[in-house]
């Protein structure tokens, strides 16, 4: 039986389930076709209603033929049915807190083989036969080499990357260190490259895997004393971008997908505080939202972009509109009663992780 957070929105009362729930219903086009017709055959007097169930039609087919394309150009026009998710090797950055810990759970319940690097501990209530942690610094170069030699010889190739791991110094830049930019760009946005690089090839060559990254709206909208974490997370989208065209172009492996997740804030150590945002449209997302997204993701086999909340969607092109509108937008942040700082430390003699 399913829960009661599997059928109710876990952060109350929002746009996104409502939103949801109509396009599935009033606006699906089986539904606004049947009125039309309905209406032509018996309400001929009524043009204004004709007009109206007419423009609701046509909307709600462009909407479905609209998703249809973009699902279908994102996966190249092609399926993969040969998931078998009992043979797949999932790699987790991040695993052991937050959203990476959600995603692993989930996996690990449905009997997944699930590899995990972070330099944080697994929790003891996490340990299990399908889970296989190896601690990371992420921000190390040489220990991510020496770690993904030993994932591929102890374990097997990941077909699954999901490039999770962030961390958040949470200071302006005019008072930032060399090691606090340092290890936010290595940890947040080089990491992901250099996984990518360890363990793409066997996708590659199989023209078989899933890469996940996990990117943010801080990168269309960045708060000031964020420049270090959004700039991170920009990069990371246009990784994401690139990666999906070389993978089609230059590898002639169309196969192998390529998803990104657009977050705002969600309930997790890096950001503490409240966002005095409207909760019906900006809600503070719950990491089980975040997590059973990515994983619902990955068992369609499709690539896929998430946004949370899925309004952002409309300000992801807010770079091109004009100045004074993006300014405004952006000056909105000021309002936000969050703490950008997270929970990690650096040792100021090292400019390592504690």
């Amino acid at each position: 039986m399913r829960s009661y957070q599997e059928i109710f929105p876990r952060e109350g009362a929002y746009i996104d389930p409502i939103a949801h729930i109509i396009k599935k219903t009033l606006l699906h086009p089986v539904f606004t076709l049947s009125v039309l017709g309905y209406l032509k055959l018996s309400i001929s007097n009524w043009p204004s209603l004709q007009s109206l169930a007419l423009y609701g039609a046509i909307f709600s087919v462009a909407l479905w033929l609209n998703e249809l394309l973009s699902r279908n150009s994102a996966n190249n026009w092609c399926t993969d049915s040969t998931y078998d998710w009992k043979k797949e090797i999932v790699l987790v950055t991040g695993g052991s807190s937050g959203i990476g810990a959600s995603v692993v759970k989930r996996l690990v319940e449905d009997g997944v083989r699930v590899v995990v690097l972070d330099v944080a501990p697994m929790p003891s209530d996490m340990e299990s036969k399908f889970l296989t942690y190896y601690r990371c610094d992420l921000s190390d170069e040489c220990e991510i080499r020496n770690i993904c030699i030993r994932v591929r010889e102890e374990v097997g190739h990941p077909t699954v990357l999901i490039n999770n791991a962030g961390l958040s110094r949470g200071k302006n830049v005019a008072e930032t260190t060399y090691n606090d930019i340092s290890i936010t760009i290595r940890t947040n946005l080089l990491a992901p490259f250099l996984l990518t690089r360890e363990f793409i090839p066997n996708m590659i060559q199989r023209n078989h895997g899933h890469i996940v990254n996990i990117a943010s709206m801080s990168a269309y909208l960045p708060p000031a004393g964020l420049a270090d974490y959004g700039a991170t997370k920009a990069g990371l989208i246009a990784f994401h971008e690139s990666l999906g065209l070389e993978l089609k172009l230059k590898h002639a492996a169309p196969k192998v997908r390529t998803s990104l997740a657009v977050l705002s804030f969600t309930k997790t150590p890096l950001f503490k505080g409240e966002t005095n945002q409207s909760s019906f449209l900006f809600p503070l997302i719950h990491v089980d939202t975040v997590g059973d997204a990515i994983v619902d993701t990955l068992y369609s086999g499709y690539s896929r972009t998430i946004f949370l909340p899925g309004i952002f969607r409309f300000f992801a092109g807010i770079r091109g509109a004009p100045e004074w509108f993006q300014d405004m937008i952006r000056q909105g942040s000021k309002s936000l009663k969050v703490d950008f700082k997270g929970r990690q430390e650096i040792d100021s003699k090292t400019g390592k992780l504690i």
